[in-house]
């Protein structure tokens, strides 16, 4: 079995860590405490906001999807109504939007409040790199999505607003899992 090199006393406020193998220095370490910013605490409060946020905005989306999606920065636009036609069928479920897109936004706002719970119980069991594998998944895909299209719907603030934090928020999970 190897030896571990002998630390010198540089190398002191890096030495974070001692294994079975003996103490080591990991490049790691020296990220997850940066000049006292704990990157693996920062992380903790992301994760917990971010988890409770979406726990919230997928209530919002699933019991109502129109205010949810003007709040988002894609109001639903509603084709002005037909003429009424007798309708033979039975009504369906009284939500209180039947049109197919808040019916869509309801749908995302179940995927939402699926990922906010995914996240919460992860964190609960201390799975945080798990966590922040999702976050850094999550933060560039979704909120790289949300914020191009809110931009291209001419909303570019809107774009910025949800594309920036999220981007970094993946960043931040990003290192959490690169530290790892």
């Amino acid at each position: 079995m190897k030896k571990s090199p002998k630390a010198r006393k540089s190398d002191a406020p890096y030495m974070k860590c001692v294994s079975r193998s003996g103490p080591h220095v990991k490049f790691s370490d020296s990220i997850n405490n940066m000049d006292g910013i704990n990157l693996m605490n920062a992380f903790k409060a992301v994760c917990g906001i971010f988890g409770v946020a979406a726990v919230f905005t997928g209530l919002q989306a699933i019991t109502n999807p129109t205010g949810f999606a003007s709040s988002f920065g894609i109001p639903l636009s509603h084709p002005s109504p037909k003429s009424p036609k007798p309708s033979t069928a039975q009504p369906g479920p009284a939500y209180p939007e039947s049109d197919p897109a808040s019916s869509y936004i309801a749908l995302l706002g179940a995927r939402q409040l699926g990922t906010g719970i995914t996240l919460l119980v992860l964190a609960y069991q201390g799975k945080w790199i798990e966590c922040a594998t999702i976050l850094s998944i999550i933060g560039v895909v979704v909120a790289g999505m949300d914020g191009w299209y809110l931009a291209r719907s001419g909303n570019l603030g809107a774009g910025v607003f949800h594309a920036g934090p999220g981007l970094g928020i993946a960043a931040l999970a990003g290192a959490v899992v690169w530290a790892g």
